[in-house]
C-alpha cells in the first residue's frame, strides 16, 4: 500500500511539472513571430533569397558600408545616415555617423580636419596620431584599446608605425554644421583631393604667405606625383615621426616640459587598462563613461569593449537612455532583442508634409512584442536602442565588440537576469500576481541564475558541483 501511495504521489508531481512546461511552452511560442520563407532559426545566418537587413533594421552588414576613401594603402568606410534605414526608429541618432578606418603597415594619413567632433578606439595594431594646433604640435603613440577624442576643426594626422599589422580604428562622428553630414579639409593637395587653399585667390595667398606665386603653385596646386591621402613611409620616416610622440612610458617625463602646450582633452586613455565593470570567466566588459573621462563629457558618448568566451551569454539587459552603436571586431554572435516597434522600410515611413507642417505621431499600446534575432560577425554593426531589452550569445569563437553609447551621460544599465537582476527585487506576491505562478515558483523565477552579467549556455557549467533543484529542469524544458 505504501508503494502505491508513493507511486501516485510521484505521478501527480510529474503531471504538475509537465503542465507547467506546456504553459511556458505556449507563452514562448506565442512570443516568437512566424519565420519568413527561407529564414533559418536562431543561431543561423540568413539563407539565400532572404534579405536580413530588409526585416531587421538594427543590423548593418559589411555591404552597408560605403567607401569614404580607398587605396592600396588603406581605406575609410562609413555607414549611411541611420535615418536612411528608418526615419522613425533612428531619429534620435540621426546626427551621428559611424566610420571604420584601416591603414596598412608603414603608412601615413596626411594632415586634415573635419567639421565634426569624433571619438575613435583602436581595435587592432599600433600607431601614432599627431595634433597640430595654433601654438604647438603634439603627437601620441596609440595601441589596441586606446580611446582618443578628436575635436572639430583640429588638424591631425595618423601613422601606422607597425611593419606587419594593419592599424584598425572604429569611430563615431558628430557633425557640427549640417546634421548627419560632414566634410574633410586638407591643407595639402593630393591625387583626388584639393587643398582648401585653392578656395582663395592668388593675390590673397601671396599676400598672406609673403612668398612668390611660383612657390605657392608648387606647394598648394601642384601634383603630388599621384599620391593619395594615405602614403607609404620608410622606417626612417616612422622613426622620425615617433621621436617626440608621447607614450605611457614617457608621459610623466613630458609633463615636465613647460614649453609643451599639453591638453588632456585630446590625450588618449586605454580602455582595457581600466577595471572591467563586469567580469567573470565567461566574459569581460569595459566601459568609459562621460562622467569619468573629460574627453567624452561634452559629447555625452560612452565607449565600451566586450570580450566573451565561446558559447557564453551576455545576460538580458537594457540601457535607460543610451543607444549603442556596436561594431564586431572578432567572431560571431547572435543578438536578440525585444522591440514593440514595427519596421516597414524607409519609403513607407516618410510621408510628405507641406510647408509649415510637421509629422505628428501618437504611440499606442499595441501589446505586440517583436523578437529581433540576427547573427552578427566581424566587420558588421548592430544597434541597441535605449530601453530595448537585449542579449548577446557568442557562438563559433571568442566574441569581441566595441560600442559607442550615444546620450550616455545620465543613463543606467538594468539587468533582467543574473544574481543582481532588477526583477529579483519583486516580492513573491507581486511576482505571483504578475506571472501567474505558484508561490514556490515565484520565489525561484528570478533567483536561480548562479552568475551575474555573463553566464554559460550549457547547463554543465552552472556550478556542476551543486545539485540542481527540480524547478530548474522544468524551466529548461520550457525553453528558459
Amino acid at each position: 500500500m505504501a508503494i502505491n501511495k508513493l507511486t501516485i504521489t510521484l505521478f501527480l508531481l510529474i503531471s504538475l511539472a509537465f503542465s507547467h512546461c506546456l504553459a511556458f511552452r505556449v507563452e514562448v511560442q506565442e512570443f516568437e513571430p512566424p519565420q519568413q520563407e527561407g529564414q533559418q532559426g536562431p543561431g543561423g545566418g540568413s539563407s539565400e533569397g532572404w534579405d536580413e537587413e530588409a526585416t531587421n533594421p538594427y543590423h548593418f552588414g559589411q555591404q552597408s558600408f560605403k567607401n569614404f576613401f580607398q587605396s592600396q594603402e588603406g581605406f575609410v568606410k562609413m555607414l549611411p545616415k541611420f535615418t536612411k534605414r528608418s526615419s522613425t526608429l533612428f531619429r534620435g541618432i540621426e546626427n551621428y555617423r559611424f566610420l571604420f578606418q584601416e591603414m596598412e603597415p608603414n603608412t601615413f594619413l596626411v594632415p586634415h580636419h573635419l567639421d565634426a567632433d569624433y571619438v575613435f578606439i583602436v581595435v587592432q595594431g599600433k600607431g601614432l596620431i599627431g595634433f597640430v594646433k595654433d601654438t604647438a604640435s603634439e603627437s601620441f603613440q596609440i595601441t589596441k584599446g586606446d580611446v582618443v577624442r578628436v575635436p572639430s576643426t583640429v588638424t591631425h594626422f595618423f601613422a601606422n608605425t607597425n611593419s606587419t599589422v594593419p592599424l584598425r580604428l572604429a569611430k563615431i562622428a558628430v557633425p557640427a554644421n549640417v546634421p548627419g553630414h560632414f566634410q574633410v579639409f586638407f591643407p595639402a593637395h593630393s591625387q583626388f583631393h584639393q587643398s582648401y587653399f585653392t578656395g582663395f585667390s592668388k593675390d590673397v595667398l601671396t599676400a598672406s604667405f609673403n612668398v612668390p606665386e611660383e612657390l605657392l603653385g608648387g606647394l598648394i596646386r601642384g601634383p603630388q606625383q599621384g599620391q593619395g591621402i594615405m602614403r607609404r613611409v620608410s622606417p626612417d620616416q616612422i622613426k622620425e615621426l615617433t621621436k617626440h610622440a608621447t607614450s605611457p612610458s614617457n608621459k610623466d617625463k613630458d609633463k615636465k616640459d613647460k614649453h609643451k602646450d599639453r591638453s588632456t582633452f585630446m590625450s588618449p586613455f586605454n580602455l582595457l587598462t581600466q577595471d572591467a565593470i563586469y567580469s567573470n570567466k565567461f566574459g569581460h566588459y569595459h566601459e568609459a563613461h562621460p562622467k569619468r573621462f573629460s574627453q567624452l563629457q561634452d559629447l555625452g558618448i560612452a565607449v565600451g569593449w566586450v570580450n566573451m568566451t565561446q558559447g557564453s551569454l551576455f545576460l538580458p539587459q537594457f540601457n535607460s537612455e543610451t543607444t549603442f552603436v556596436t561594431f564586431v571586431e572578432n567572431g560571431c554572435a547572435r543578438f536578440e532583442m525585444a522591440s514593440p516597434y514595427t519596421f516597414q522600410g524607409d519609403q513607407q515611413q516618410q510621408p510628405w508634409f507641406g510647408p509649415g507642417q510637421e509629422e505628428e505621431t501618437e504611440e499606442e499600446m499595441g501589446g505586440q512584442v517583436h523578437k529581433i534575432v540576427s547573427r552578427v560577425c566581424k566587420g558588421e554593426v548592430f544597434i541597441l536602442p535605449a530601453g530595448h531589452p537585449f542579449a548577446i550569445l557568442s557562438q563559433d569563437q571568442n566574441f569581441v565588440a566595441v560600442g559607442f553609447g550615444i546620450h550616455a551621460s545620465n543613463s543606467n544599465r538594468t539587468f533582467l537576469a543574473g544574481q543582481d537582476n532588477m526583477l529579483s527585487n519583486l516580492n513573491t506576491v507581486a511576482t505571483r500576481l504578475s506571472f501567474g505562478l505558484g508561490s514556490k515558483m515565484a520565489e525561484k523565477l528570478f533567483t536561480s541564475q548562479n552568475y551575474s552579467h555573463f553566464a554559460p549556455t550549457t547547463p554543465s557549467h552552472q556550478f556542476p558541483e551543486k545539485p540542481k533543484p527540480a524547478f530548474q529542469s522544468i524551466f529548461n524544458l520550457a525553453g528558459f
